[in-house]
Protein backbone atom coordinates (compact mmCIF):
# COMPACT_ATOMS: atom_id res chain seq x y z
CA UNK A 1 0.00 0.00 0.00
CA UNK A 2 1.55 3.28 -1.09
CA UNK A 3 1.31 6.15 0.87
CA UNK A 4 0.67 9.79 -1.03
CA UNK A 5 2.16 12.52 0.88
CA UNK A 6 -0.21 15.75 -0.28
CA UNK A 7 1.77 17.93 -2.89
CA UNK A 8 3.62 21.16 -1.28
CA UNK A 9 4.23 19.55 2.07
CA UNK A 10 7.74 20.34 3.00
CA UNK A 11 9.24 17.63 5.72
CA UNK A 12 11.90 19.69 7.40
CA UNK A 13 14.88 17.99 8.71
CA UNK A 14 17.60 18.74 11.06
CA UNK A 15 21.05 18.05 12.05
CA UNK A 16 22.14 17.19 16.27
CA UNK A 17 23.79 19.63 17.31
CA UNK A 18 25.91 17.79 19.31
CA UNK A 19 27.38 14.76 17.13
CA UNK A 20 25.73 16.56 13.48
CA UNK A 21 23.20 12.96 12.81
CA UNK A 22 21.46 14.63 10.43
CA UNK A 23 18.30 14.18 8.37
CA UNK A 24 15.91 13.84 11.85
CA UNK A 25 12.54 15.53 11.54
CA UNK A 26 11.68 17.44 15.15
CA UNK A 27 9.99 14.72 16.82
CA UNK A 28 13.04 12.36 15.76
CA UNK A 29 15.55 15.32 16.99
CA UNK A 30 13.78 15.05 20.16
CA UNK A 31 13.95 11.07 20.13
CA UNK A 32 17.49 10.98 19.25
CA UNK A 33 18.41 13.79 21.98
CA UNK A 34 16.56 11.94 24.85
CA UNK A 35 18.29 8.93 23.92
CA UNK A 36 21.79 9.68 23.16
CA UNK A 37 22.91 13.28 25.04
CA UNK A 38 20.22 13.59 27.64
CA UNK A 39 23.15 13.96 30.05
CA UNK A 40 25.19 16.38 27.70
CA UNK A 41 25.52 19.74 29.45
CA UNK A 42 27.27 21.11 26.03
CA UNK A 43 25.60 24.55 25.08
CA UNK A 44 24.40 24.39 21.56
CA UNK A 45 21.81 26.44 18.94
CA UNK A 46 18.32 24.86 18.38
CA UNK A 47 18.58 23.79 14.41
CA UNK A 48 14.98 24.02 14.61
CA UNK A 49 14.64 27.42 15.89
CA UNK A 50 17.53 28.63 13.98
CA UNK A 51 15.06 27.59 10.71
CA UNK A 52 12.34 29.63 12.15
CA UNK A 53 12.01 33.24 10.25
CA UNK A 54 12.63 34.92 14.09
CA UNK A 55 15.26 32.33 14.67
CA UNK A 56 18.93 33.48 16.28
CA UNK A 57 21.96 31.75 14.75
CA UNK A 58 23.76 32.71 18.01
CA UNK A 59 21.79 31.73 20.54
CA UNK A 60 23.02 29.17 22.66
CA UNK A 61 20.60 27.11 24.62
CA UNK A 62 21.89 26.58 27.92
CA UNK A 63 19.59 23.51 28.80
CA UNK A 64 18.77 22.37 24.77
CA UNK A 65 17.58 19.07 26.30
CA UNK A 66 15.02 20.73 28.46
CA UNK A 67 14.19 23.44 25.45
CA UNK A 68 13.40 20.45 23.38
CA UNK A 69 10.95 18.81 25.66
CA UNK A 70 9.46 21.96 26.27
CA UNK A 71 9.13 23.66 22.67
CA UNK A 72 9.55 21.13 20.45
CA UNK A 73 7.47 17.99 21.51
CA UNK A 74 5.51 18.12 18.60
CA UNK A 75 5.54 19.33 15.03
CA UNK A 76 5.65 23.08 14.31
CA UNK A 77 4.26 23.50 11.53
CA UNK A 78 0.86 21.33 12.70
CA UNK A 79 0.45 24.26 15.33
CA UNK A 80 1.38 27.27 14.18
CA UNK A 81 2.55 29.47 11.50
CA UNK A 82 6.10 29.62 10.61
CA UNK A 83 6.19 32.49 8.43
CA UNK A 84 4.76 34.36 11.50
CA UNK A 85 6.90 35.45 15.13
CA UNK A 86 5.67 34.28 18.55
CA UNK A 87 3.91 37.06 18.94
CA UNK A 88 2.06 37.31 15.96
CA UNK A 89 1.00 33.21 16.35
CA UNK A 90 0.16 34.47 20.21
CA UNK A 91 -2.21 37.07 19.07
CA UNK A 92 -3.47 35.36 16.76
CA UNK A 93 -4.56 32.44 19.01
CA UNK A 94 -5.85 34.75 21.85
CA UNK A 95 -7.94 36.62 19.14
CA UNK A 96 -9.51 33.09 17.83
CA UNK A 97 -10.11 31.86 21.73
CA UNK A 98 -11.99 35.00 22.19
CA UNK A 99 -13.98 34.57 18.60
CA UNK A 100 -14.77 30.73 19.51
CA UNK A 101 -16.28 32.19 23.53
CA UNK A 102 -18.83 35.32 21.82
Amino acid sequence: MEMNQPQGLTVRTFACPYCQDDGLDELDLLDHCNEHHANDSKRVVCPVCVQMPHGDPQYYSRNFIGHLNLRHCYYLDDMTNLNQTDELNIQCAILASYKKNI
